[in-house]
């Protein structure tokens, strides 16, 4: 099913992510993959629908999140304040928490987003774990940020759609777990 990454259908998509389904929602990037980073079950079914088994970020709605799944010190927080909420992913050491052992696999790094796009932040706030984002594709294949060929080739997914232009491309990486930090991936900024 297609719905409005809207404020009334918040619930819809938490209620669906609870469930252990897939869903389909945007970012202030591009389309991703999401399931709750707790249910191993559901990372299972993603792995299986990407064809993969490798590390996924994560999206928090706060820092408050982010430090509950994250070690930091005054100077990263103060580096992250200036790029969340945005278009980049945060590498950081990686707290002990409820995360499933799909997310990090035996890194001792997570990758940590907070988007600007507060359907998914809402989203995430309301399940009170962090949401797993991952891009619509098949491993090795490009991601795909089109609506209709997302609805074309994943319409089996309850998708959640917004304006997102097609040329958007991913977000930027920074991995804050080395000094000095270092950005790994050119995305959006």
């Amino acid at each position: 099913m297609i719905y409005k990454a809207e404020y009334n259908n918040i619930d819809l998509a938490v209620q669906f992510i609870l469930e252990g389904k897939i869903i389909i929602y945007p970012t202030d990037t591009i389309y991703g993959f999401g399931v709750d980073a707790t249910n191993s079950v559901a990372i299972n079914d993603l792995n299986k629908l990407k064809k993969r088994t490798s590390p996924y970020s994560i999206i928090v709605d706060s820092f408050n999140m982010l430090k509950k799944y994250s070690i930091t010190n005054q100077y990263i927080d103060n580096e992250l304040k200036k790029i969340f909420p945005g278009p980049y992913t945060a590498i950081l050491k990686k707290q002990r928490s409820n995360l499933s052992e799909l997310v990090t696999l035996n890194l001792d790094t997570v990758g940590i987003r907070i988007p600007d796009h507060s359907f998914i932040k809402n989203v995430v706030s309301n399940i009170g774990n962090p949401v797993i984002t991952t891009s619509i594709n098949k491993h090795g294949n490009p991601f795909i940020n089109n609506v209709d060929k997302i609805i074309n080739q994943y319409n089996n997914i309850n998708i959640f759609t917004d304006m997102i232009s097609s040329e958007s491309t991913a977000s930027t990486i920074i991995d804050f777990s080395v000094n000095p930090y270092k950005i790994l991936r050119k995305g959006e900024k």
